[in-house]
Formats: structure tokens, C-alpha cells, sequence
């Protein structure tokens, strides 16, 4: 049920804190590795969730479904590493597999080198929940186990 949540949608609500105090943003994402999930995300350094990140390296993160019957949905909590080389790279690669339509909006190359102020970014879950009205009642989450690695 997680996975196919994670591949159903396409937004999730990252939550960061910092000097400021708490935040939320939304971010689309593309996802990996169905034996334990990394997900990447693109941002401008200068936005608010960014920069907490790079303060703090964690964030949260709730992914749902536009329709609110039955309930269901995704919370996560995880580090967060911004990425270089091949690991930028490899995100932007798995971005524009799963949104096509980002190809050419911005400018790879330069984002590769450094030279841009967006940055593809890392969630490495740590804890994950499950919310599904119509599989465990109304209200009620479950926790996913992930293997031990990612912990």
C-alpha cells in the first residue's frame, strides 16, 4: 500500500523547522528503490524549506491523495542531503522520467555544475506511516517496516 501510494501521487507536502519556526511546502517528487523508498526532490537554495534543510538535515513529509474519501495517505519523517555529481545526476534522471514535461524547464546542466541556485535533494525515510480509512478503520495508521539500512 505504500509503494502504491508513493507511485500514485505526484506532490508531497515536506515539513522543515528552522530559525523561523516550522514550515510546509510542496514539492513533487520521484521516487526509487522499492526495498527501501528514497525520494528526490528539486528546490532553489534560497527557499525556505531548502534552507532549513541544509541547517538541519530532516524534514517530514505527508503524501494523500486529492480525494479525501477514503482516507488515505502517507507520513514520513527522514534526513534530507542535498546532492552532487552523480547523485544529482541520477535525481534529475528519475525527476524527468516521472515528469516529462520538466525536460528543458530548467537548466540541467548548470543545476549539474553548480551553477544554478536549484538543487535536487534526497528524503531518506526513516519512519513511515500508513493511513487507510477502507484497510484499518477510520483514523487509524500503521507503521511500515523498513529494513534495517535505512533506519
Amino acid at each position: 500500500m505504500f509503494l502504491d501510494l508513493l507511485e500514485a501521487n505526484r506532490v508531497m507536502t515536506l515539513a522543515t523547522s528552522g530559525p523561523e519556526g516550522p514550515w510546509a511546502a510542496p514539492v513533487l517528487y520521484a521516487w526509487e528503490r522499492p526495498d527501501h523508498p528514497l525520494l528526490y526532490f528539486m528546490s532553489r537554495l534560497g527557499t525556505r524549506h531548502a534552507q532549513d534543510v541544509l541547517r538541519t538535515a530532516q524534514a517530514a513529509a505527508a503524501i494523500y491523495p486529492p480525494q479525501t474519501r477514503p482516507l488515505r495517505g502517507v507520513q514520513m519523517s527522514g534526513t534530507v542531503q542535498v546532492l552532487r555529481g552523480p547523485e544529482a545526476e541520477h535525481a534529475i534522471a528519475l525527476y524527468l522520467a516521472r515528469f516529462p514535461s520538466a525536460r528543458g524547464r530548467f537548466p540541467t546542466e548548470a543545476v549539474l555544475a553548480e551553477r544554478s541556485d536549484i538543487r535536487f535533494f534526497r528524503l531518506t525515510p526513516q519512519r513511515v506511516f500508513v493511513l487507510s480509512e477502507e484497510h484499518f478503520g477510520w483514523g487509524v495508521r500503521k507503521e511500515v517496516s523498513l529494513p534495517a539500512r535505512v533506519r
